[in-house]
Order: structure tokens, then sequence, then C-alpha cells
């Protein structure tokens, strides 16, 4: 039986050729209008949610400053809970509006209902996070959530899905990074994506934005459905349904 979850929208920048970042360096791709594009796209969402790679390479905010709209819950996938001690988003002053988010809270004092905006949630992997990595970020004001671990030791993502969808996450969107984008894929997880694209070519030592999806590639090929076009200053925001493989 298929646990609940909520509706995800993958959301990237890519060059020409695929590629999302240099090895271990950050590359911004986007143009201004695309970053404004994606604080509205966060603004949209109930949360947003990034691997533990991305908060080591890029250490993002994951907030919405480029528009005005509520802030979502930002969530970081970590399966030993290794989320680094200066990271920015847990700086208790990295937002300075929050749209308030009503939320209920249980008798054990996890949150249900709407989600809380802004707040920083950490999901581990059952036998891998650590109880004083834990203890560390909920010094810090970060939930922290342990899933069952997946068949590689990493949070096992329908059971990721399942707990952001109880606490009241039902619009998801996923930003990176590369192996994150490809395990939601692989998984069949996605249901939407727009991906930015620059007019740039970093070659193949670059990373690329989608790793392998399967083992015949044009038998696991992923489609977009019905994608529409816009310009985003000097790049191409492509947008649609993400339609996979019989």
């Amino acid at each position: 039986m298929s646990l609940p979850r909520p509706l995800v929208t993958l959301h990237f920048a890519q060059t020409l050729d695929g590629r999302i970042a240099a090895p271990n360096e950050r590359v911004e791709l986007s143009t201004p209008a695309g970053i404004e594009h994606a604080h509205r796209a966060r603004a949209d969402h109930d949360a947003v949610l990034v691997g533990i790679r991305t908060v080591v390479i890029d250490d993002p905010l994951l907030t919405v400053r480029a528009c005005e709209g509520p802030q979502p819950m930002r969530v970081v996938l970590a399966s030993a809970l290794g989320v680094p001690e200066g990271a920015r988003l847990l700086r208790r002053t990295s937002i300075t509006s929050i749209t308030s988010i009503t939320s209920t809270t249980t008798a054990n004092g996890t949150s249900r209902g709407q989600p809380a905006g802004g707040r920083v949630v950490v999901v581990g992997a059952a036998g891998r996070a650590l109880d004083g990595a834990r203890a560390r970020l909920e010094e810090r004001g970060a939930a922290v959530i342990v899933v069952p671990a997946d068949d590689r030791g990493r949070v096992s993502l329908p059971h990721a899905l399942a707990e952001l969808h109880a606490r009241g996450v039902r619009r998801l969107l996923v930003e990176g990074g590369a192996a994150v984008l490809t395990s939601f894929l692989r998984a069949r997880l996605a249901d939407r994506a727009e991906v930015e694209i620059a007019p740039r070519l970093l070659g193949d030592t670059a990373i690329p934005a989608v790793g392998a999806l399967g083992e015949a590639p044009l038998a696991s090929a992923i489609d977009l459905r019905e994608p529409a076009v816009e310009l985003l200053g000097g790049n191409l925001l492509l947008r649609g349904d993400v339609a996979y493989p019989d």
C-alpha cells in the first residue's frame, strides 16, 4: 500500500548540457528573473527540500526574499543528521519576516496540521542518525524526524514524504542536489518539473543535474507532458508534468 505524500515539484537550474555545478563548487546559473521565479515557487509551496550536499556546498537559506509571500518549511535530507554547525539555515535570524501559519501540536509535542512557516526540519535515517547530532540540531531550533533507511542506508523517500504529509505539507518543492533529484525520479515520486536553462556549457567534468534513471536509458526515459516555455531574462524556463514510462 502506498503511503500518503504531497504533490512534488522538482525545481532547478542547469546549463545547456545538463550540468548544475562544478565539483564541490557552486555555480550561479539563474538570472535575477530566475531567482525571483524560484522564490515565488517557494512561496507557493508548503515546504522546500534539499539534500545535505546542497547545504554543505551552497549553504542556502531556502527562504522567500526576492518577492512577497509566506515562508515555506525548510527540509533537509541528512541520513546521519550531519548539518554543518555554521549552516545559514540554522541561524535564528535568517528569516526577517515570516507569515504566521497555524499549527496544532499533539500530546507528544509533534506538530500536525498546517506546516510551520520557515521552520527547519532535518530528516535522518534509522541506524545512521546519531543521538548527539539530533540533540545539537534540536538545540538550534530545528525539528528532527528519523525514518526508515532505504536499501542504500539513505532516508527512505516514501516514509519521509509521509511524515511531511502528516505535518500538513501538501505541496513540496524539491530543489536538489543531483542525487536527490535523481532519487525522486527513480522512485517515481516527482509530479512536476520546472527547469531553468542557462545558455552555457560546463562540460563533462561538471555535475549532471540527473544521474542514471535505470539500466536501460531509453526504457527508463522520463518525459515532460505538455511542456511550456517562457523567458527568464537570458535563460529559458521549461515546465511540465512528469510522465514515467509504462
